[in-house]
């Protein structure tokens, strides 16, 4: 009786570590959002983000301000759990979101001041001034 009681939290403890570790949460790059910065301060107008990422990802996609989680989540058909930047009550600056095909893996917060932006052939960050 006393091994079934210990198979049986082992299993529960197992499955409270894979709910609270394996959570496919996104996290902020501050790294990235300095390099895009950077370029942008430079005057670039479109930016190829595979050039830029060591992470693997298969979609991006940038966000305005007021955009909630859910419709990114819609956009993207991603789940989408993490760092939002604060997007979703914020008007001064964008929002980039990398996923895998299931999850947000990274996002970017990006400035207004260098005008709205827009991502083409899943590649390529481009500002529109």
């Amino acid at each position: 009786m006393k091994r079934m009681v210990y198979v049986i939290l082992m299993i529960a403890a197992l499955g409270l570590s894979v709910t609270l570790f394996g959570r496919n949460e996104a996290s902020q790059d501050a790294v990235l959002a300095r390099e895009i910065g950077s370029l942008l301060e430079n005057g670039e107008i479109q930016i190829d983000l595979t050039d830029l990422t060591d992470f693997k990802w298969a979609k991006v996609d940038v966000f305005g301000p007021y955009t909630s989680n859910e419709v990114i989540e819609d956009s993207m058909a991603i789940k989408f759990k993490g760092n939002n930047g604060g997007i979703d009550i914020l008007d001064d600056g964008f929002l980039l979101v990398f996923a895998d095909e299931k999850f947000a893996v990274k996002t970017v917060v990006l400035s207004r001041k260098y005008g709205n932006y827009d991502i083409k052939d899943n590649k390529f960050l481009s500002v529109e001034q």
